[in-house]
């Protein structure tokens, strides 16, 4: 007899505590990049870009830009990314159910 469907419920309970360890990962990598690490960077960038408009040894502005629109670009990339794990996920979740149906009218 094939038992593959019955594994139905660990599949779901592997699923949820995916999405829930996922969350528990966006929240606290979104705090650390928006709070902590991007700021960082841009005053550093800034202030390297004040020193080079001062003569001094810098990044100009064009690098400065490009910059810029590098760290909203990986930002966007990062908060989307969670979604499209969770619909990944979720997916899964839907096809192990699908299978179990179909597997349970064989028995």
């Amino acid at each position: 007899m094939n038992r593959k469907g019955l594994s139905t419920g660990f599949a779901w309970i592997y699923a949820l505590i995916s999405l829930f360890g996922l969350g528990l990962l966006y929240i606290v990598f979104n705090q650390v990049l928006t709070g902590e690490l991007v700021p960082v960077i841009e005053d550093q960038v800034n202030q390297s870009n004040i020193r080079f408009l001062s003569g001094q040894p810098g990044i100009d502005n064009a690098t400065a830009t490009e910059i810029y629109g590098n760290i909203d670009r990986y930002m966007r990339f990062f908060n989307a990314l969670p979604f499209i794990l969770f619909f990944i996920i979720i997916i899964y979740m839907i096809v192990a159910a699908v299978r179990k149906e179909r597997e349970s009218e064989f028995m």
